[in-house]
């Protein structure tokens, strides 16, 4: 049997490759980081949105949304508003942007529900 060679993979910083970049491009280095803070902030943005439930990245591949993740978050945010001490201005401050991210969640959940529904109904009907 040949030994395998251990490779070590030596991770860079993202930074490391502004330089690069905006020397190809003949633009400034400051320029290069703008704009992919801007791309990517306004991925970010998309994601924790959960306008979408599909979000295709270029070269990155396609972002979907995953409903027994989604379900568990649901549950997971109900039982933390449970534990929650509403009776007091501290706990109800808490308590209004987790009841926020569950309408968030759930309003989600039934956008995902129908594009599923949609998806079988039209597999049935194209069988």
């Amino acid at each position: 049997m040949e030994s395998k060679k251990k490779i070590k993979l030596n991770p860079k910083n993202y930074r490391g490759f502004f330089e690069s970049v905006a020397e190809d491009c003949e633009v400034h280095v400051d320029l290069v980081d703008d704009l992919i803070s801007f791309f990517y902030g306004k991925v970010r943005s998309n994601l924790e949105s959960l306008e979408h439930s599909k979000i295709l990245l270029p070269n990155l591949g396609t972002f979907n949304l995953r409903k027994a993740r989604l379900d568990h978050a649901i549950k997971r945010n109900k039982d933390i508003l449970g534990n929650m001490a509403k009776t007091t201005y501290k706990g109800y401050d808490a308590h209004v942007p987790v009841k926020e991210k569950i309408k968030l969640f759930e309003k989600a959940a039934d956008r995902l529900a129908e594009e599923i529904k949609q998806k079988k109904d039209w597999r049935n009907e194209n069988r």
